[in-house]
């Protein structure tokens, strides 16, 4: 009797056991690892960008809308984090300025026809892919 007990219980905790273990290993297969999420391997969507403007005489107002991306000043020149950094704004293929939040005004362009590029940067600033071309006319 009682080793039929034993053989019993040692079943059960066998059963357990593997219950346990099959829900460790599918856990762990559904969620990216710490180093994957570190090294910017998670299944984080790509950034997007879509930047509306507004031409008032010499002055171009910005307003720089993104998904999957957060602004961050303090981590300019370190290292990168996937879905971080600034944006690069450039006149005419010239960079004019480093943006860190979703609005910014750019002054004194000179008359003419010009092309102004908003690009999404890394905090190395390596650029992310990301980017809209915005063509204006300043009136003299």
């Amino acid at each position: 009797m009682k080793a039929r007990r034993f053989v019993y219980r040692l079943l059960l905790l066998i059963g357990i056991a593997a219950c346990v273990e099959w829900f460790v290993y599918a856990n762990n297969e559904a969620a990216p690892t710490e180093a994957a999420v570190e090294a910017g391997h998670s299944h984080q969507q790509a950034p997007t960008l879509s930047v509306t403007h507004t031409l008032n005489q010499d002055d171009l107002e910005l307003k720089i809308a993104v998904t999957n991306f957060s602004f961050s000043l303090e981590n300019m020149g370190k290292e990168n984090r996937q879905g971080e950094g600034h944006v690069h704004l450039y006149l005419d293929g010239k960079k004019v300025a480093k943006v860190f939040e979703p609005t910014y005004v750019m002054k004194d362009i000179p008359s003419g026809k010009h092309e102004v590029m908003v690009e999404l940067a890394n905090n190395n600033h390596e650029s992310y892919g990301v980017s809209q071309r915005i063509p204006i006319e300043v009136k003299p």
